[in-house]
């Protein structure tokens, strides 16, 4: 009985030591887990820390970028402030010379008719002396002395109406003097807008630049986008137009001709001119247009020098614009530009 009972305690320890030996294999494969997951948790923490290193750079390095933009903003507010105070300087100038040209013009004017008037008088009143003259040699007077003083009487007559004359030839050149000294400043004034333009108008404005004399590439592109596949198209597009513009401004190269039209002798293009048929055949008759239009605006805004050039430009009517409509547009301008600077400034103080 005693043996059975001990082999049965045997049997309960075994079974105990089996169950705690596999209790404790769970634990251990538990810990390990534990572990691992620690693991796994400490290394996402240490990227997410290297991350957040990471954007604390790139923030720092953001700020310090738009504290460059901040002040190249700035810097350019205050160029921008400058160029309007000097074009509106420009502007008032402008105007100031516009009157007077229209006030010396008109008395130009006025006086080139005084003088019409004053040499008809003269020519009647020359008329008169030799009818007089030719009077008194058909019927002489009396006494030599009577016809003597008649004589130099007509004579001081016509050499005062010929001091007049020339006086007024003398006031009609200084007024036609001022007119060009008028005209060479207003010109200045357009050199000047042409410079400063650019940094003030936006591409909306029908007032602006055009370049006179440039090829126009778009029909390039146009005729190379269907020639040559989807890499190239472009590239070929820009080499095409820059090689036809070499040749425009090149002096050497001149497809013009003299041709009567609207009853005045006049120099138009050549269209039998051989680059320009071996354009038109290669490339298509808007190529062409392209280069002629820029030809005949090199030919009309700068024949000697053949380079592009710059003229201030009214895109809605197509035609060289006037300083009247350049001002007005400036004016336009400014004004959009002063509201919108105020509410800067009140978004500022905000």
């Amino acid at each position: 009985m005693e043996d059975s009972k001990m082999v049965c305690e045997l049997r309960k320890a075994r079974s105990l030591a089996v169950s705690l030996a596999r209790e404790v294999d769970m634990k251990n494969q538990r810990l390990w887990e534990m572990e691992r997951h620690t693991e796994e948790i400490s290394s996402r923490l240490n990227s997410m820390i290297a991350e957040k290193d990471r954007m604390n750079h790139t923030f720092s390095e953001e700020m310090r970028k738009m504290q460059v933009i901040g002040l190249q903003n700035a810097k350019l507010k205050t160029e921008l402030e400058c160029q309007l105070n000097k074009m509106h300087l420009l502007t008032q100038e402008s105007e100031r010379l516009k009157e007077e040209v229209a006030y010396q013009r008109k008395e130009l004017e006025l006086k080139a008719n005084e003088l019409e008037k004053r040499e008809s008088q003269l020519d009647i009143e020359r008329k008169s002396f030799y009818i007089e003259k030719e009077k008194i040699a058909q019927n002489p007077f009396d006494s030599d002395y009577s016809m003597s003083v008649h004589i130099n009487d007509l004579r001081d007559r016509l050499t005062e109406k010929e001091e007049e004359l020339h006086d007024m030839d003398i006031l009609n050149q200084t007024l036609i003097l001022r007119e060009h000294m008028s005209n060479n400043e207003l010109q200045a004034a357009r050199k000047e807008l042409i410079n400063v333009l650019p940094q003030i108008l936006d591409a909306t404005t029908i007032i602006g630049l055009k370049r006179m004399g440039e090829v126009a590439q778009k029909p390039f592109q146009d005729v190379c986008l269907q020639k040559f596949s989807a890499q190239d198209w472009e590239l070929r597009s820009v080499e095409l137009s820059s090689l036809w513009q070499d040749r425009v401004n090149n002096p050497n190269w001149h497809p013009f001709k003299q041709a009567i039209k609207d009853g005045k002798l006049k120099e138009m293009v050549d269209e039998d001119d051989s680059h320009l048929r071996e354009l038109r055949s290669q490339w298509g008759e808007e190529a062409c247009n392209a280069v002629v239009n820029a030809l005949l605006e090199l030919n009309e805004y700068n024949p000697s020098g053949r380079y592009v050039v710059s003229e201030l430009w009214n895109f809605k009517e197509g035609r060289k614009a006037n300083l009247k409509e350049v001002i007005d547009c400036l004016i336009q301008q400014m004004k959009a530009i002063k509201p919108l600077k105020r509410r800067r400034d009140g978004q500022r103080l905000n």
